[in-house]
């Protein structure tokens, strides 16, 4: 498939920086205006000499606010001249400089740049590496500017040209709609047409050439409609490219002669991408001098102003083109270009490096979704308990009371069914030595919860034919009621999971960890595909071993998140206990860890083994194995198939 012209974007710093108002920094900046007005031009020679003027006085002065403008929009000039090693030089001194200063943004900038740099040169490892960093960056800014989002979207629409040189499709397309997308939102036509010509880009590589010439037209209208020259010439030579792939030979010679009229020699790349596209024209009705000819012309200017992923398909043309023509040797040679550069850009190493940066930037964005929901979702109750309040309270303040009554009722019987759940419990795990601990928990939690709360209702109960408003006091009995009502259902479902693994052990790990939430700490549960089938002595293991784990964080960690998940992998059940707390020296577990030895025997007695990794201020991580019984494994087979 030949290359189309891709849209890449160096991230500039902004127009002028809030830290620079001084006089003498000011300076520097006026002057980093006069050489990007000049660059935009097309006087490359005008904007160079005010560059390295802005440099120089940066320089001078030892402003670092200064260093650090002068470096990114040089480093963006460099590149627009194909002048790869110095635009990383400066690219590199950006990130140095913004890191000093602190400045999360410019660093996602800079990060950016060296990316392009590293793709430039074909190192689409590296270059996937920064580019990646750069997103990370820019999703950890909790209140991003009009000017976040922009820089957001070009790192996402460069992460979808990098996939692209790697002929992941997919990927391409999806990356490239997602920045279109942000283009929207922002309300960006300029924007939105660059990401255009990725997701033609793309369209076009996967064989939906109608798409690809609508978008294409569109993008077309719009450099049109804004006078912008290079988009202009881009949507020419894509649309060009795509009528060639739909044998509209004559179209397409049409609208290249378009571009290159068009095309001035400031811009360096775009007269390659007209001139190899005629060539393959010329080569496809059968015309190989022809062909040769326009080959001869892109392949000088090539060596010089593509980047090295650019060169592979025009490789491929030479060798075609010669071997037409007969010179088998030439034709050789081009192949053994063509093959040497495709297998260094597309080598399996780089694309599993490239896919698990991916995997590590979508797990990244998947939890900050999940975080931002849950958020959301809180502030939406609160919200409508607000406005409900005093509806609420006046509809229901009767029957409260009487559920209030119900409740003590219901409370007696729950704590009687709680202490013969606890007895049971005793007996069947007599020989696990840290049931001891388990009630002494428990008896804790009785007697400073739901005791103090009765407490506080008698209290309020007795003293109601004092008080001047019955209905105040009803309320604030029924409050504690409900209050000491939840609390015994917590402590019944600990005590007794039983009821809830009835619904499987899935759901019952769920139930536990949604219940341990509170404001300042959050357990999330995953369970990954279907669980396998256990007897119910093996899941209330498991379900205890779980929440001991969790107990554990909730008693020593000093955590505000947590996660379990559970899921099933060629006959094993693997759990993983997560929190981002303090931590601890994982040294002393086995000469002081009386609850890990207890954890331990519950793990062997499932045939099943336990790792406890932990590291002081970074939190810990507890990964459990457990054979899963063959006759799961092998049902579970069956219905795969």
């Amino acid at each position: 498939m030949y290359t189309l012209c891709l849209f890449l974007f160096i991230a500039l710093p902004s127009e002028a920086s809030s830290f620079m108002g001084k006089q003498d920094t000011s300076r520097i900046t006026h002057l980093v205006e006069i050489a990007k007005q000049k660059q935009k031009e097309r006087h490359p020679d005008s904007a160079e000499y005010y560059f390295k003027q802005a440099g120089e006085l940066a320089d001078q002065l030892n402003a670092e606010s200064g260093k650090l403008l002068f470096a990114g929009n040089y480093s963006a000039f460099l590149y627009d001249q194909v002048r790869f090693e110095e635009a990383m030089e400066y690219a590199q001194l950006a990130l140095t400089i913004s890191l000093r200063l602190n400045n999360r943004s410019k660093a996602a900038a800079a990060y950016n740049n060296i990316a392009l740099q590293h793709q430039a040169k074909g190192q689409l490892k590296e270059a996937a590496n920064n580019l990646i960093r750069a997103l990370e960056i820019s999703n950890e800014i909790k209140h991003p500017t009009h000017k976040d989002l922009s820089d957001r979207r070009k790192y996402l629409n460069n992460l979808s040209s990098l996939l692209l040189d790697l002929q992941d499709l997919d990927k391409g397309l999806e990356y490239a709609w997602q920045s279109y997308e942000i283009a929207r939102q922002l309300k960006d036509t300029i924007s939105m047409g660059n990401s255009l010509v990725n997701v033609m880009v793309a369209e076009a590589m996967a064989g939906k050439l109608v798409d690809a010439v609508h978008h294409g037209k569109q993008y077309l209208s719009i450099g049109r409609s804004y006078g912008d020259l290079q988009m202009e010439i881009k949507a020419l030579n894509n649309l060009a490219e795509v009528y060639r792939m739909q044998q509209h030979y004559p179209l397409a010679l049409e609208t290249f002669a378009k571009a290159l009229a068009i095309t001035p020699k400031s811009m360096p790349g775009n007269e390659v991408y007209t001139l190899s596209g005629m060539s393959r024209i010329f080569k496809e009705i059968g015309n190989a001098q022809a062909a040769k000819e326009y080959f001869e012309m892109a392949l000088k200017l090539a060596t010089t102003e593509l980047a090295t992923p650019q060169l592979v398909d025009l490789y491929k043309d030479g060798a075609d083109i010669n071997e037409a023509l007969g010179d088998y040797k030439q034709a050789l040679d081009f192949h053994k270009k063509h093959a040497q550069l495709k297998d260094s850009l597309q080598s399996q190493e780089t694309q599993k490096t490239i896919q698990e940066l991916e995997v590590r930037y979508e797990t990244a964005q998947n939890r900050k979704q999940i975080v931002e929901r849950d958020l959301k979702i809180v502030e939406q109750a609160v919200e409508l308990d607000r406005q409900n309040k005093w509806f609420i309270i006046f509809i229901f303040s009767i029957f409260l009371l009487v559920f209030g009554l119900v409740a003590i009722r219901l409370l007696n019987r729950q704590k009687r069914k709680a202490q013969s759940t606890e007895l049971q419990k005793k007996l069947i795990e007599a020989q696990l030595a840290g049931e001891e601990r388990e009630r002494e928990r428990t008896a804790k939690e009785l007697h400073d919860g739901v005791a103090s709360i009765l407490s506080a209702a008698s209290l309020q109960i007795n003293a109601m034919t004092k008080h001047s408003d019955p209905r105040t006091t009803f309320q604030e009995v029924s409050q504690l009621i409900e209050i000491a009502v939840r609390e015994i259902r917590n402590i019944s479902h600990n005590l007794a999971p039983e009821m809830i693994l009835e619904e499987g052990l899935g759901y019952a790990i769920q139930s536990f960890c949604q219940r341990v939430n509170k404001p300042d700490f959050q357990m999330h549960c995953y369970v990954i595909g279907e669980l396998p089938e256990l007897d119910k002595g093996s899941q209330l293991t498991i379900y205890r071993v779980i929440q001991e784990c969790v107990t554990n964080i909730l008693k020593h960690a000093q955590a505000t998140e947590g996660i379990v998940q559970l899921s099933e992998e060629q006959g094993r059940l693997l759990i993983t206990v997560e929190d981002n707390g303090i931590g601890f020296d994982t040294e002393t577990l086995w000469a002081n860890g009386i609850g890990f030895h207890n954890l331990n025997n519950r793990v062997q007695s499932l045939q099943g083994n336990i790792d406890i990794r932990s590291c002081i201020g970074k939190g810990t991580s507890v990964f459990i194995e457990i054979d899963c019984p063959m006759t799961a494994c092998l049902d579970k087979a069956t219905v795969d198939l």
